[in-house]
Parts: structure tokens; C-alpha cells; sequence
């Protein structure tokens, strides 16, 4: 090619690249008719792609990614941009694999590092974000994106201090970083710290008015404040602003589920359905909530419809569930396998693994609790089903991750100064929490039935004898640290830290009938039930009625099914165990008025806390 051809294509290529900013898939067929005299031409491949992503088409984006990429393998922005839509796809491996690649060839591509860490962070794998983001930083200091990415790398680990500083550099880079008070006011949120949260949302709204996700959680902030009426004003003001983002019909489905209106949990769902047919995720959420809400013929009507368009992993799941629900163990095995070929999901693998444990397949079992391990080897309902696998084959290891003596303990509360007498505390505390208790039903995905279940961070409400109570907590749970053996290799004991969080506290309001079904806490280490107030009167003759037992899981395995041990509970009694203990409750009959009053809690280890008192927590 001489100069003259070599400028000519060069200046169609900034002219097709100009077009494609532009107009984004509308430059394709100009795109096209240069490729048909240049089929191979890397650049024409790679604006190809682009254009094809800017108009949804991501599948056919990647292909000519690649093909770009067949014809001139060393081209970073190529690999980035397949790096995009492989996880816009869901191929996070692939996406992980093609921005390594593209880092290979200039490890100087702050985008790289940026989308890397994001994609980590939306994996929780929060060490290698910070590490990504780390990176992008040393390119670009100032850059506001990363700055409020590092800081929700933070956040997502409960480091509040480290999270709010991130945020606030962000901002003074771009005082008007909408991201960057949004997530400034959820670390508020997290802390329950809802005037300053409230604050910040109304600011980021000035700034970005037709944000749904800021009306949302606002909504969520006049939810835990008990101002039911204005949390669903938020709800639909974000519902108006965006009606195909999932979680606003997720939110305001369960806000309809918890106060009793059950007619209208689906109703933002079809309105949005009905507009949008083809919006596969809005349609899995819903049928996530018809499951959860045991509408089963609605979700398996649904389940068909979105089959009929695509064959998505997370379709393919929810379809081997109910098949498992009705006991068509085949089928769901061979359902919940292809969801898993497509897509490794840990909902996905933990259903898989119950199955297996169903069908007493316990060597297949182990073998996903193994890939399940390597993905996160923190997971507590991972480390229950191997608990679970190890006591049905007979395997010692089971006594060895649970040893229900010593790893299952239960203290007295001692009396907060300024209290005549625990009693008089737990008193003060029951009026407070019940208090709190404001909707007619639980929450629609949790393991209580006849009962109601407060929203927010319990031990984070800056009320007196909340803190008060939190202080009494925090040192009995330092105490049961102390008491844990060292041990490397054991799930509990290799996290042993004197530096932990209360990384989730709520409190629970049982009534007569109620109990919880058998469950672990799955992103805790140490849980607690922590009894403010027990009924005056248990009818009946049970002699277990209202007591919490351990051991026994909740698959139903008849005689392979195996109770550890029962505690009869009082009020003021806190018991702690490892959060993958499997543990329920009996129910329970009380004359009318009467409840079962608790406040559980889960402990994550930190990182040692920096002096800073104003920080943050």
C-alpha cells in the first residue's frame, strides 16, 4: 500500500470511528460495505464490534472482536473492549483471561486495570479489586470512577472509615461525582446513620435527577426509619424513572410482601413485562419472588415463557429447582448440571449439592463442595453441606469442623452500667425493639415462619441501650474468641482474629406457632440467637417447645437426619456458634399478646481499626 492508500484509510477509519461515537450501531452498514473490500482489516473488525455492542448486539460483538483479534493478535483496546462484553455475557472467566491479556501487552492501560477491578469487585473477590484498582490509581490519581470503586471495595467489606475517605477524595476530584455521594450516603445508611445518609442522597439528586437507584434507597432509608407511606413514594418515583431496573420491583415486591398487601407483589413486574417482553434478568427476578412467595404455578408458567426465548443459565437453574421441588430428582440433577456448564453460580452448586445429598450421592456431592470451596472458601453453607456429607459417610472431619461442646456456647448477659438489673435492661430493650417490629410479615426469603423481622443494622442505631447492648455483646464475643484453639487449616479457627465487625444484626419477633426453619448464616463466621424476652406461658406439653436445636439440616433426610443438641433459651441468655452450624427452633403455643423476642447477630474478622474516632464505622 503507498502513502497516498495508506492516508486515505486511515482517514476512513477516523471518520468511521467518529461515526460510531456518534451513532453507534447505525455506523455498522457503513462499517460493512468498507469490510467487503477489506475483510480482514483489524480496525474495520474492532469499530465492527463496537458498534455492534453499542447496539446490544453483544454476541456478534464479540465475534468480530475476535476475528480482529485473528488478524492482529496485540492489540489491547481490542482485548478490553472482549473483555467487556464477555462479562456483559456473563463469561467472567473469559473476561478475566482477556483483560490479563490485554495487561500483558501494556501494563500501563488504565481502563484494563480499571474493568479488571471492577469485574473482581463484582465478584466480592475484594483483595484482588483492591489490588486492580490499586493499580489504575497509580496511573491516575484522581480519577473519581476508580476512587469510588476502591472505596466500594471497602465498603463491601464492611471497612466503613477507608470506604468514606475513598468517596470523599472522589469528590474533591469532581465535587459533582453523582457515584461518589451516592455510595458516600449508603457507608451512612450501613451505619444507620440516616439523617447524613439523607443528606447526601438529596445532594446526589440535585445533581443527577433522574438516578432511580438514589429515590430507591432512599426509599429504603424512610423503610428502616418506620415512615412506611414515604418509602413507597421513593419506591415509585424510582419505578417511574426506570422501570426495567430489577432491583426497584425486587424492593417493592417485598415491601408489599412484609405489610400484607400480597395482591400487589407482581403488579410492577407485568406492567414492566408487558413494555419490555424480552427483559430476560427483569423476568428471572420475578420468578425468583413468585418462588419465594410459594407462587409455584406462577413461576413455572413464567419459567416456560423465558425458556421459549433463551436457555440462561439462571432459567435453566430455576427450572431444576421446582423439578426438584416435586421430586423429580433427574430432572433437576440434569437442569441444575447445565446451568452450572454455562455458568458456575454458588446457588446453583449448593442446590446441586443437596440433591446429590438427597440421593445419597455423596461422593458426587463432594465433588462440588470441592469446586464451591475453590471459589469461595469462606462460604459457611459450602463448609454446612460438607459438615452435613461428612457425618452421613461416617467421616471424622465432621467432629472436627463442629464440635458441638466447645464450639456451641452459651452466656448471660452481663448489666450495662446504669442499669438497676439485667432484668430492668432486657425491659427497656424489649419496648425498643418491639418498637421496631413494624410490618405484619417476615421477609419473603427468610428462615421464620409466624413472625416479623426488623430491617437495617440493629447494633449500629445510635439509641442508648442499643449501643449499650452492643457493648455487653461485643465483649462476650471477644471472650468466646479467646476461648477458640489456633488451627490454620479449620474454616472457624484459620480466621481467628481479636478484631472483628458486626457485619449484620437484626432482631426477631416470633409468635405463637412460629419457629425457624433449619438454616446457617452463609457470609457470617460466628452467629448468635440472644433472647431478649421468652413467653410468660409455653401451652402445651412439649417439653422442646420454643427451644433452639443444632445439627439436624433442613433437607428433610427422615432417618438420616440427626439432632445434636437442644438449649432451652431464657431471656438474657446469648448462645454463639460457628455460622455454618445448622440450626433451627420448635415451635411454640402462647396466649395472645406473647412473643418470642430475639436480637441474632453475625461477626466477620477485620483488619485492626485505626485510631481515628470521627471515622466512619
Amino acid at each position: 500500500m503507498n502513502q497516498q492508500s495508506h492516508l486515505q484509510v486511515q482517514r476512513e477509519l477516523q471518520q468511521l470511528f467518529r461515526v460510531v461515537q456518534q451513532k453507534g450501531a447505525q455506523a455498522l452498514p457503513l462499517i460493512l460495505q468498507a469490510l467487503h473490500s477489506r475483510p480482514e482489516d483489524p480496525n474495520l473488525l474492532h469499530l465492527a464490534g463496537l458498534a455492534s455492542a453499542a447496539g446490544g448486539e453483544l454476541e456478534q460483538a464479540a465475534i468480530y472482536y475476535r476475528q480482529s483479534l485473528s488478524s492482529h493478535a496485540r492489540q489491547p483496546e481490542v482485548l478490553n473492549n472482549l473483555a467487556n462484553v464477555c462479562q456483559k455475557l456473563g463469561l467472567v472467566e473469559d473476561a478475566e483471561h482477556h483483560y490479563q491479556e490485554a495487561l500483558s501487552l501494556n501494563q500501563c492501560y488504565f481502563d484494563a486495570w480499571k474493568n479488571l477491578g471492577l469485574l473482581y469487585l463484582s465478584q466480592h473477590r475484594n483483595d484482588d479489586a483492591r489490588q486492580a484498582l490499586t493499580s489504575a490509581l497509580e496511573l491516575n490519581p484522581s480519577n473519581p470512577s476508580v476512587l469510588t470503586a476502591m472505596g466500594n471495595v471497602y465498603r463491601d467489606g464492611n471497612c466503613y472509615r477507608e470506604a468514606a475517605d475513598y468517596y470523599n477524595r472522589a469528590l474533591e476530584a469532581d465535587p459533582r461525582y453523582v457515584n461518589a455521594l451516592y455510595n458516600l450516603a449508603l457507608c451512612h445508611k450501613g451505619l444507620e446513620q440516616h439523617q447524613q445518609a439523607l443528606t447526601c442522597f438529596n445532594k446526589a439528586r440535585d445533581i443527577g435527577p433522574h438516578v432511580a437507584q438514589i429515590d430507591l434507597s432512599q426509599g429504603n432509608v424512610m423503610f428502616e426509619l418506620g415512615e412506611i407511606s414515604e418509602a413507597e413514594r421513593y419506591y415509585k418515583s424510582a419505578l417511574e424513572k426506570d422501570p426495567n431496573l430489577v432491583l426497584i420491583h425486587e424492593t417493592l415486591s417485598e415491601y408489599y410482601w412484609q405489610l400484607g398487601r400480597h395482591d400487589q407483589i407482581e403488579t410492577s413486574y407485568r406492567a414492566a413485562l408487558a413494555d419490555n417482553p424480552t427483559n430476560i434478568a427483569l423476568l428471572e427476578s420475578f420468578i425468583h419472588t413468585m418462588v419465594a412467595c410459594q407462587r409455584i404455578d406462577t413461576a413455572r408458567e413464567l419459567i416456560s415463557i423465558g425458556l421459549a426465548q433463551s436457555t440462561t443459565p439462571e432459567l435453566l437453574y430455576l427450572r431444576a429447582k421446582l423439578h426438584a421441588q416435586d421430586g423429580d430428582y433427574s430432572a433437576a440433577r440434569q437442569g441444575f448440571e447445565q446451568s452450572l456448564q454455562q455458568r458456575f453460580s454458588i446457588d446453583s452448586a449448593h442446590d446441586l449439592i443437596k440433591l446429590h445429598i438427597l440421593t445419597g450421592e455423596y461422593e458426587l456431592a463432594s465433588g462440588v463442595i470441592d469446586r464451591a470451596l475453590t471459589v469461595d472458601s469462606d462460604q459457611q453453607l459450602t463448609w454446612a453441606l460438607q459438615g452435613l456429607c461428612w457425618r452421613l459417610t461416617g467421616d471424622e472431619r465432621y467432629h472436627w469442623l463442629i464440635d458441638y461442646d466447645r464450639y456451641v456456647q452459651s452466656y448471660t448477659l452481663p448489666t450495662p452500667p446504669g442499669y438497676a438489673s439485667l432484668d430492668d435492661f432486657l425491659q427497656t430493650l424489649k419496648t425498643t425493639l418491639l418498637d421496631m417490629h413494624k410490618t405484619q410479615f417476615a421477609p419473603s426469603q427468610q428462615t421464620l415462619l409466624h413472625g416479623t423481622q426488623t430491617p437495617g443494622r440493629l447494633l449500629h442505631k445510635p439509641l442508648v441501650n442499643i449501643q449499650a447492648f452492643k457493648q455487653a455483646l461485643a465483649a462476650i464475643v471477644a471472650e468466646y474468641i479467646e476461648s477458640l484453639p489456633d488451627d490454620p487449616t479449620h474454616p472457624l479457627l484459620r480466621r481467628k482474629s481479636t478484631h472483628f465487625e458486626f457485619s449484620g444484626s437484626w432482631s426477631v419477633k416470633l409468635y405463637s406457632g412460629g419457629f425457624h426453619v433449619n438454616h446457617v448464616h452463609p457470609q457470617g463466621w460466628i452467629s448468635s440467637a440472644c433472647y431478649i424476652a421468652m413467653p410468660d406461658h409455653v401451652e402445651g406439653n412439649n417439653p422442646q417447645a420454643a427451644c433452639i436445636k443444632f445439627g439436624e439440616s433442613p433437607l428433610n433426610l427422615g432417618s438420616r437426619e440427626y439432632v445434636e443438641r437442644v438449649i432451652e433459651p431464657a431471656a438474657g441468655q446469648l448462645i454463639l456458634f460457628p455460622s455454618y452450624t445448622w440450626h433451627g427452633t420448635y415451635n411454640f403455643d402462647c396466649p395472645s399478646g406473647e412473643c418470642r423476642l430475639t436480637a441474632p447477630f453475625d461477626v466477620i474478622p477485620i483488619q485492626a481499626p485505626s485510631n481515628d474516632s470521627q471515622a466512619i464505622r
